[in-house]
């Protein structure tokens, strides 16, 4: 019962985000928006001149552990600078993420390792809404990289060769690297002069290229001699598209 409870209020919480940003989105870009009374407002960036920077720290990966461990969403930082332009920011953004895991017996060895990281360079335009909301709207491009394998080391017996036994080892690889221009619209909300929150869609059209492979290598177990390969295959698949993004965290910011 407390589980599908708290499934329940992970719905609620992603539909309530997805919605807001939705609505923000018209909010910005509608023709009908009071773009007259908006110039009349101070800009909210322009509301703390005590500093032209923000560091952002997107809370996913916190809140998507705490509902369930066993996914892990990589840590992600966003850095704005004020330009001298009003009401536009330049934008980096980066984020990684490693796993290993390793388990071993008296005749087993497991290993897998996953790794993620990314980096993306962009530039927004706020759009004021009131002395404490800003929507903004921008383009950034973005590039990653996607590195897993799985290793399987077993003990082997060629009934054959007796009493004669061997190592054998599976090895399977996948590798992705990616690329894409992502147009972005967005809402932030100051909590305070220096502590701001803020969410985001965006819209990415990009182009990946995928390789996976996997070999299989043997080698006599009383044997100081490397692994040799006996079967390998390898795979490659180049692909593009558009990938909408509703939902990409809530980033906690802080202004200095």
């Amino acid at each position: 019962m407390f589980v599908t409870l708290l499934i329940i209020f992970r719905f609620q919480i992603y539909m309530r985000i997805s919605l807001t940003a939705f609505f923000c989105y018209f909010l910005i870009s509608s023709v009908g928006f009071p773009q007259t009374n908006a110039r009349q407002l101070p800009l909210e960036s322009d509301s703390a001149p005590m500093g032209r920077f923000e560091l952002g720290v997107n809370t996913y990966f916190a809140i998507d552990r705490l509902f369930d461990p066993s996914v892990r969403a990589p840590i992600e930082l966003l850095i704005r600078k004020r330009m001298k332009q009003q009401g536009q920011m330049l934008r980096f953004r980066v984020y990684g993420d490693l796993q290993r895991l390793r388990s071993a017996g008296i005749t087993i060895v497991d290993l897998s390792q996953n790794s993620i990281y990314g980096v993306s360079l962009g530039y927004e335009w706020l759009k004021p809404i009131n002395q404490r909301w800003v929507g903004y709207y921008g383009v950034e491009l973005e590039g990653s990289q996607n590195r897993s394998f799985e290793t399987n080391t077993r003990d082997g017996y060629d009934p054959e060769a007796d009493p004669i036994t061997f190592w054998e080892k599976t090895h399977s690889y996948l590798h992705t690297d990616r690329i894409a221009l992502s147009p972005l619209v967005g809402i932030r909300i100051s909590l305070s002069k220096r502590l701001l929150l803020s969410t985001e869609f965006r819209l990415a059209n990009y182009m990946a290229w995928t390789k996976s492979g996997e070999e299989y290598s043997t080698k006599p177990m009383e044997s100081n001699e490397d692994y040799q390969i006996q079967t390998g295959s390898e795979e490659s698949i180049n692909e593009r598209g558009i990938r909408f993004r509703p939902y990409t965290g809530i980033f906690l910011n802080y202004r200095f």
